[in-house]
């Protein structure tokens, strides 16, 4: 990233997409930007220790869980200070993750056994019916 040029799309005087020397300076001389990265160093191993936890203890589809609602509280408490704007379209886009988290993870599985346990108990003799009796494919040469 420090030798792609990216024109007026970079905010730095070398116009490339980071400057890491530059970042580094940066921090040196304003000590908060080297305590917000600290903070969010530290927060990233508290979630992955956190995560390894639940995973070992519990389940992956548990932790796959809390890091949906994670993401929902973060995003809720965001709209309420004020930081985000409310988007309708955001509550469509954050439905399609769960979904894909949830067929990913193979939580559509229990379901489509049910609704197949419930076809069979309401419709079985219907289908055994016709499934009995001669079974010779319609294109056969013989």
């Amino acid at each position: 990233m420090y030798y792609i040029p990216a024109g007026g799309f970079s905010g730095n005087p070398r116009r490339t997409l980071e400057d890491a020397l530059d970042a580094f300076c940066q921090i040196g001389h304003q000590p908060l930007i080297a305590l917000a990265l600290l903070g969010n160093i530290g927060s990233i191993a508290f979630f992955n220790f956190a995560g390894i936890s639940v995973t070992k203890e519990i389940s992956a589809t548990t932790r796959m869980v809390l890091d949906s609602l994670r993401t929902l509280v973060i995003w809720a408490v965001s709209l309420a200070v004020g930081w985000e704007t409310f988007h309708g379209l955001e509550v469509l886009g954050f439905g399609v993750l769960l979904a894909g988290a949830a067929l990913y993870n193979g939580l559509h599985r229990p379901l489509l056994t049910r609704l197949r346990r419930r076809g069979d108990e309401s419709g079985g003799a219907e289908r055994e019916g016709l499934l009995h009796g001669d079974s010779t494919a319609i294109n056969s040469d013989s």
